[in-house]
């Protein structure tokens, strides 16, 4: 009997353990973001929030924007503290219209003068809603992380309002202001690129419309199109029509810009294709390598003919001078 009862203990300790550590491994986590540690930023919708969305703050102790949503945690402080009559405010606006489901998490991350009472608030549009919720009112906090999960909703803004810091001045440090929203966000979107689902890359822009799309300028060593180009080299063909000059003339005074070149309110319009641009303006120096080897020509023969004519009349002016 002992030996039954020894027995099925041992069977019940083992379910136990097997049933613990399903249970342990049914347990979802999120590693906060922090100064402190090197993840949990990939799904944060927040990247360039103050280029993406609308971005403001108001009240007192403001601090560089550009600082806390490039994904670099170097922190920004602000030159003063902040009165608690009249706190500090971000306010984040313009956000997607995605319900966060099951998971999404808003929270803050810093080196020094972290808040010490604060309070995050988000806008609930879900289905119209257009209702304010607290998620996390804080006193005494010390901590140089904060992250707390988002209730249900689709949120359409956040709003942190900050009374004190740990600084004895009540100066403000913040690294990083995150977002994390799991169903809405690609890693990293909107930190370096966006890809579409079909299969176009951009930069600077959320819907890119072409292989790679970028929204702003390019600092290139070397650009280098490798593609089935039909180069102009046809204009010194036996057979090419050249455009004489006079028709040129004609063609520039009535559009007021070169036979095959788009004008200036075109390119406006439509933007200029470089390759196309760079092969017309070869042929146009073409065309007018042919002119001026014609010109050439006709000034050698005008030459001859000028030497010819000195010679002749330097031979009559000799005969009269005898």
């Amino acid at each position: 009997m002992f030996i039954e009862n020894l027995k099925l203990a041992g069977l019940l300790l083992i379910v136990g353990l097997i049933l613990n550590d399903t249970a342990r491994a049914q347990v979802e986590t999120v590693i906060a973001p922090s100064n402190r540690s090197a993840v949990g930023l990939e799904k944060n919708l927040l990247f360039y929030a103050n280029q993406r969305y609308q971005v403001s703050q108001s009240g007192s102790g403001q601090v560089n924007l550009s600082f806390m949503f490039d994904g670099n945690q170097y922190p920004a402080y602000s030159n003063t503290g902040i009165d608690p009559n009249n706190p500090y405010v971000l306010l984040i606006e313009n956000l997607p219209n995605i319900h966060v489901q099951t998971g999404g998490w808003i929270g803050w991350t810093t080196r020094h003068y972290q808040p010490k009472r604060f309070k995050i608030e988000v806008l609930n549009i879900y289905n119209g809603a257009n209702s304010w919720i607290t998620m996390s009112d804080v006193s005494g906090y010390g901590g140089g992380h904060y992250i707390a999960k988002t209730p249900n909703v689709s949120i359409g803004k956040i709003r942190i309002t900050i009374y004190e810091t740990t600084d004895p001045q009540n100066r403000l440090g913040l690294s990083e202001v995150f977002f994390l929203h799991p169903e809405a966000v690609k890693a990293y979107d909107s930190l370096v690129v966006q890809y579409a689902t079909n299969g176009n890359v951009g930069i600077g822009t959320a819907s890119p419309k072409a292989k790679l799309a970028v929204e702003g300028n390019i600092l290139a060593k070397e650009i280098k199109v490798t593609n089935n180009i039909a180069v102009p080299d046809y204009v010194f063909e036996p057979d090419y029509q050249l455009t004489s000059l006079s028709d040129v003339e004609a063609y520039i005074k009535e559009h007021k810009h070169l036979p095959e070149i788009p004008s200036a309110r075109n390119i406006e319009q439509e933007g200029l294709d470089l390759g196309e641009m760079n092969l017309l303006l070869l042929k146009k120096v073409e065309e007018l390598t042919l002119h001026l080897i014609e010109k050439d020509k006709k000034l050698n023969i005008l030459e001859d003919r000028v030497e010819d004519l000195e010679s002749k009349l330097l031979e009559r002016t000799t005969e009269f001078s005898n």
